[in-house]
């Protein structure tokens, strides 16, 4: 994101993806940096998961994410992960009033396919929306509305 590094609260941080807070917008973002093999993507959500709790604790208010898809692969969102997301990830962003998840999509159409395919597929949770993007900016703008 292009925002001020001076302003952001890094949160995790490996070869796959950054997670940090951005306080100007009570936003967590994930930034992918690279596509992930499904049973390493799983692990890193699980980890991120107690990060995005303790976040939530700690800054009290509304806390939203954003994830930057835009080099993830195609095949990150099978029926698998998207289950899983719905039955164990989701619920955890409900019970922490996280109330929006907007993505980042990527350039390259089959990768897009994939994330459409999750956001399209997710049950819906009370008070939960996820939604996709073409720019940051449109993103960073449904977030902040």
């Amino acid at each position: 994101m292009q925002n001020s590094a001076l302003t952001k609260e890094m949160l995790y941080d490996d070869e796959f993806i950054t997670l940090y807070y951005e306080p100007s917008l009570s936003c967590i973002v994930k930034e992918w940096k690279k596509d992930v093999p499904e049973n390493k993507f799983k692990e890193i959500i699980i980890h991120l998961l107690m990060q995005i709790v303790q976040t939530c604790q700690k800054y009290k208010g509304q806390v939203n994410l954003i994830a930057d898809c835009r080099k993830l692969g195609a095949n990150t969102f099978s029926t698998e992960v998207i289950d899983w997301l719905n039955a164990e990830v989701h619920k955890i962003y409900v019970m922490n009033k996280i109330q929006k998840k907007a993505f980042i999509a990527s350039e390259d159409v089959m990768a897009n396919l994939s994330i459409v395919s999750y956001v399209s597929s997710v049950t819906t949770q009370e008070g939960f929306t996820m939604n996709i993007f073409q720019s940051e900016k449109d993103a960073i703008d449904w977030i902040k509305s």
